[in-house]
């Protein structure tokens, strides 16, 4: 197959590929320390609380797996142990009624999310108990986004049908990659015929939206490997994608160290497997970009929402159904209530015991002051709609954006000289070159990126 020339001029890859957080919040993960605890987090349920007639989102982690697939940096527990699995569940049932209990005003629920993990390690009965106990204790609205992560190999018929039943409309599998000698590299053996099974049950049954989840920049990928693995994308054609550039920080997760690293791609050819899927994808299979690194069909409510401007983006990805507070439960799971946000263990012994000894599980957190509030709002105006309303943040922050960000407005000529932005008189727009560096944007309005840059915590942004 000839190779593509890229779209992305090699000098920019060389100049930005560069270590930097993901922005799935901000201020990000690494700056919550553990200052925030118990009063802190009952501080913010109580604030959250007076909010009676908005809605809440809940985000349920379910961590268990059959065995690890390298490339993951989940939090992920691997066991076939029933008493495990069973006393995680018991212990999980017992948070979300004690949150809830700290709740009395503030139950309707508009978005509901499982994640792991594996979700569909559980067994059908299983399913609908931790389902049952979200629904004693909140109010699920009947038009509320109710999604699961499955894995096709372990995912049954029954499985399926029992989602259905209980109002799940919305799936997403773990794909990654199809091509079978990259999915040797990565401990992966998913066979396209479990993939194409469980896609046919959920349309069978009804699910609204299918998603895939794709990952560039693994091993042994190459330009015809990833052209292969589109070509069944397209074929199968789910509702959305999310094409994910793989994070490789063996020294966070030591198990990435079992891949072959001399068979990682390139930053080039890496860059070229995202804008070769982005072509292909807008071009050939119709669908459109949304936001950074997702992609959707024109009949989706996420293709909608960028042409309204009304995407939002939180822990779980983009969504159409903003909620002022979205509360997590289980081992990592992450909450933001009340202008902060809240982490629980990451180590199941840590959460078993917080849970057994009647305290919150959160490990740490962050309350967000107001110039956190304006960095937030403007890292997620970038990420949902890649532009920045000058008045919007002045209105939030009380000064002129021109003099608050004075700093930042003048390193983006760097940005504007490589064709990245435009910076207008009442708004910082982003091109669609600047889209491959869109991280690297944000970056400029972290105020506590230079201290984390020096822990290595992040992967490179290319």
């Amino acid at each position: 197959m000839e190779t593509p020339q890229s779209e992305v001029p090699a000098e920019l890859v060389a100049k930005y590929d560069t270590a930097g957080p993901r922005y799935t919040s901000y201020p990000t993960a690494p700056v919550w320390t553990d200052a925030f605890g118990d009063a802190e987090w009952d501080a913010a349920l109580a604030e959250a609380d007076t909010h009676g007639d908005e809605n809440l989102a809940l985000y349920v982690h379910l961590p268990f797996c059959q065995e690890r697939c390298l490339f993951c940096a989940c939090n992920v527990v691997i066991t076939q142990r029933e008493d495990v699995l069973h006393a995680y569940l018991d212990r999980l049932k017992q948070e979300i009624a004690t949150v809830a209990s700290k709740l009395p005003n503030r139950r309707k629920v508009s978005g509901v999310h499982w994640g792991g993990g594996t979700p569909t390690h559980l067994s059908p009965e299983e399913l609908e108990a931790v389902w049952l106990c979200i629904t004693e204790h909140f109010n699920v609205l009947d038009d509320a986004e109710v999604s699961i992560e499955v894995h096709p190999p372990v995912t049954t018929r029954e499985q399926m049908e029992t989602l259905a039943r209980l109002g799940f409309n919305r799936i997403s599998f773990g794909v990654q990659d199809i091509d079978s000698g990259v999915q040797a590299l990565i401990n992966r053996n998913q066979s396209l015929e479990q993939t194409e099974d469980v896609l046919s049950w959920a349309r069978e049954l009804g699910f609204n939206s299918v998603n895939f989840d794709l990952i560039y920049g693994l091993p042994g990928q190459t330009l015809d490997t990833w052209n292969y693995t589109l070509d069944q994308v397209a074929r199968l054609l789910p509702d959305r994608l999310a094409i994910y550039s793989y994070a490789h920080v063996p020294w966070l997760h030591p198990h990435q160290n079992r891949m072959p690293e001399d068979q990682l791609p390139s930053p080039e050819l890496k860059l070229e497997l995202l804008r070769t899927a982005s072509r292909r994808l807008e071009a050939e299979a119709g669908y459109a970009e949304i936001g950074f690194d997702h992609f959707a069909l024109p009949t989706d409510e996420l293709a909608t929402a960028v042409k309204d401007r009304k995407l939002y983006r939180n822990f779980m990805g983009y969504t159409v159904k903003p909620a002022r507070d979205y509360i997590g439960f289980g081992m990592t799971a992450i909450s933001e209530v009340g202008n902060a946000f809240a982490q629980n263990h990451s180590k199941l012994n840590r959460w078993n015991e917080a849970i057994d000894g009647g305290h919150c599980a959160v490990s740490k957190g962050h309350a967000l002051s107001l110039e956190d509030r304006v960095r937030k709002l403007i890292i997620e105006r970038l990420m949902c709609n890649q532009q920045i309303t000058f008045a919007e943040v002045e209105e939030l922050s009380g000064e002129s954006f021109s003099e608050h960000f004075a700093s930042q407005w003048q390193a983006l000529e760097d940005f504007e000289n490589d064709g990245l932005v435009v910076r207008g008189e009442r708004d910082l727009t982003v091109t669609k070159l600047g889209r491959n560096f869109l991280r690297n944007i944000c970056m400029l309005f972290d105020s506590y990126l230079d201290e984390q840059l020096r822990e290595g915590r992040y992967s490179k942004t290319v």
